[in-house]
């Protein structure tokens, strides 16, 4: 049972990230209704798309990322496609979280960016190497810590709020910007190897698990948008409106937060909120990096463990915000190995494809048109 609540906390944890902030920016102008369903459409995504790489590690008897898993059933090419688009908008992610987690802490204490980013690399590469046990247990503190942040932050919003606010009409433009956020946020999928061999193959418990560890990101980002659209709403209206016009950046959204609270201890509060989010979901992400690597590219732990929290940390240092460019093409690079890759393979392999895999396949070809029309937008 101790297994199944760290694979759930586990999920959950590489789940609830940026999208925390990113959400609210987004939704403003699609409307309470749509919003709702879009969340639940994304859950179900999130839980097929995962279960549909679980079952070819299950078809495979055996704990393999998509990049092995598409070397070994349909050969090299398929193995580079997922290989960069999975690589790519990892690595790229671990390089942002690490130049949030400088941003935050240097308001916390009077120290040289690159240092505090040394000092998250190597915090990584200390958790990285932890046996299952301990890392488990670990992980799981972590995002118990992260939820119960979260609760005294929506708890504080709601004194004196009234009830979320959303736009009168809603514009198709809103809602094309919204889908691809929604699904990065529900980004789980590349823990599912690690999971498989955490739970042993059991079937019934990884279920259980991708279920409850992606349910519970969505009732928080529900609650987090509305009580966060509240409070804006009936604290400054002007600020609520540069948020309908998309002139508001995260930055200013935390520091508005951080301000509007009359409890002096809030913006400790969101300062760390931001960091646990960051953390949790900065495991995650090495986790599955690290498995896809040592099963890829060199049998080495450490070699691994070294890459993946090196490179993030040499390209943040040297070169600031050069991978933000690339989460514009996040949601259409996790696409690739998310879901049209396990359906390939699936397909491949010659296992049945459920009616749900169909559904995935059309919502991911809706992520890649969203994030082409938003691109072209621009």
């Amino acid at each position: 049972m101790e297994r199944l609540f760290n694979a759930i906390f586990l999920i959950s944890g590489t789940a609830i990230g940026a999208g925390l902030m990113a959400l609210p920016l987004t939704v403003v102008n699609v409307g309470p209704c749509l919003t709702v369903l879009i969340l639940i459409c994304a859950v179900f995504v999130a839980y097929r798309s995962s279960i549909m790489t679980i079952e070819l590690n299950e078809a495979k008897k055996e704990a393999a990322s998509i990049v092995d898993l598409s070397r070994s059933i349909s050969g090299k090419k398929s193995a580079w496609i997922s290989m960069v688009s999975f690589y790519t908008l990892s690595l790229a992610l671990l390089t942002v979280y690490f130049s949030c987690m400088a941003s935050t802490l240097e308001s916390f204490c009077c120290l040289h960016p690159n240092i505090i980013i040394l000092g998250c690399s190597l915090c990584l590469f200390l958790t990285l190497s932890l046996n299952d046990r301990y890392f488990s247990r670990l992980s799981t503190i972590l995002v118990a810590t992260l939820l119960i942040i979260i609760t005294s932050c929506l708890s504080q919003f709601a004194s004196g709020q009234r009830g979320a606010s959303f736009a009168a009409s809603v514009r198709p433009e809103d809602i094309v910007s919204f889908i691809p956020v929604v699904f990065t946020s529900f980004g789980v999928q590349n823990i599912c190897a690690s999971i498989y061999d955490y739970l042993g193959g059991n079937e019934r418990r990884i279920k259980i698990a991708f279920f409850v560890g992606i349910v519970i990101p969505a009732f928080i980002y529900l609650a987090w948008i509305v009580s966060v659209l509240g409070t804006v709403s009936a604290r400054d209206a002007g600020f609520f409106e540069r948020m309908r016009l998309h002139q508001v950046s995260v930055g200013e959204l935390i520091a508005f937060l951080c301000s509007s609270s009359k409890i002096a201890f809030m913006d400790t509060l969101f300062k760390t909120l931001s960091l646990f989010a960051i953390a949790t979901s900065a495991i995650g992400i090495g986790v599955g990096l690290q498995k896809s690597l040592e099963e890829s590219v060199t049998s080495s732990k450490y070699s691994a463990r070294f890459v993946v929290c090196t490179i993030p940390a040499i390209v943040c240092m040297t070169i600031r915000d050069a991978f933000l460019s690339i989460l514009s093409f996040g949601a259409m690079m996790a696409v690739v190995f998310v879901i049209f890759m396990p359906f390939y393979l699936k397909k491949k392999l010659g296992s049945p494809l459920k009616f749900g895999d169909w559904l995935v396949l059309s919502a991911g070809i809706l992520v890649v048109a969203c994030e082409a029309i938003h691109i072209f937008m621009k």
